[in-house]
């Protein structure tokens, strides 16, 4: 690019770094539509808006300029910034989202330039959310399906994302497009899946302003403790306590399973410690069909 830029043209087209080319020209030409002068009346304001979202697809759709483009803005994220000024509104549901340069036009450019006041009518992308949900151990171990409920962004319904209602601001969000409420979402467990894995949820984060594209939901899984089983890798320890007489005799005893109950057979004599494995019965290996090992470790009852 022959002269450095302040715009983000990510913003402009309404996308994001990972957006595919396809899905970059798609979001240009409705663009292009949508604020082409042809289509406007001449609009001096639709005008000015097509130059700036043409420039931006001129960067985008070309590897080179891209590159270059993305060297850039690499260079002035890391470069001092600003005192923050007041609250935005737009800081997401409970401290979590992209930090600013992310998905907020607050960086400056290190070049001797003054940042362009940035456009309210441009498409923006709605932030990535990111929290932590609390996953039983048996749950973890052979996967599943749980709600989650959080609170996002989302389109104000009173004025239909427009910020306006009859000839004044909307009441419900002050003009502001969007609001907080609860959503639910029915999350998918993958089986086997370990402690602090992190599942990622296409475009189930806050919604976008002004037809910007929503951001993703990222959750971290917390695999909480249980009191019955232990996970060793695949593997799942109980421990179980018999009488005195069951260790010195043998004979059936009912066991707990992840998700069932089962019979095993004590051996005669068994002693403190010894342990019974049962193949099949542990956690799922890599999302497969395979499983580990439930492993019975026996504790006896004094007399």
């Amino acid at each position: 690019m022959a002269q450095p830029t302040t715009r983000n043209y990510y913003k402009v087209l309404g996308i994001t770094q990972k957006t595919s080319k396809a899905e970059v020209k798609k979001r240009y030409r409705e663009l292009a539509r949508k604020y082409h002068p042809d289509t406007n009346s001449g609009s001096k304001s639709a005008e000015d808006k097509f130059k700036i979202i043409s420039e931006a697809y001129e960067v985008i759709s070309d590897a080179k300029k891209r590159k270059e483009y993305d060297r850039q803005r690499s260079y002035q994220q890391k470069s001092p910034r600003r005192p923050k000024g007041q609250p935005d509104w737009n800081a997401p549901p409970g401290g979590f989202g992209r930090e600013a340069g992310g998905n907020q036009q607050r960086y400056e450019e290190p070049f001797a330039q003054e940042p362009e006041p940035v456009d309210p009518d441009m498409p923006t992308c709605g932030f990535d959310l990111q929290f932590m949900v609390d996953i039983p151990l048996p749950l973890a171990a052979l996967g599943g399906t749980i709600p989650y409920s959080y609170e996002k962004y989302v389109q104000c319904q009173e004025c239909e994302g427009t910020g306006i209602q009859g000839d004044g601001e909307c009441q419900e969000c002050k003009g502001k497009q969007l609001i907080v409420r609860p959503v639910t979402l029915d999350v998918k467990i993958p089986p086997g899946v370990v402690d602090q894995y992190t599942l990622s949820f296409k475009k189930e984060g806050g919604e976008g302003r002004n037809g910007g594209p929503p951001g993703d939901l990222l959750l971290k899984v917390c695999i909480q403790s249980h009191p019955k089983f232990k996970r060793v890798k695949n593997d799942i320890i109980h421990e179980v306590t018999i009488s005195s007489k069951l260790a010195q005799e043998g004979g059936p005893l009912e066991v707990e399973t992840l998700n069932a109950t089962t019979i095993v057979q004590v051996e005669e004599e068994t002693l403190v410690g010894e342990e019974l494995r049962i193949s099949g019965e542990g956690a799922v290996i890599n999302r497969g069909k395979k499983r580990g090992d439930l492993i019975i470790k026996f504790n006896i009852e004094e007399d």
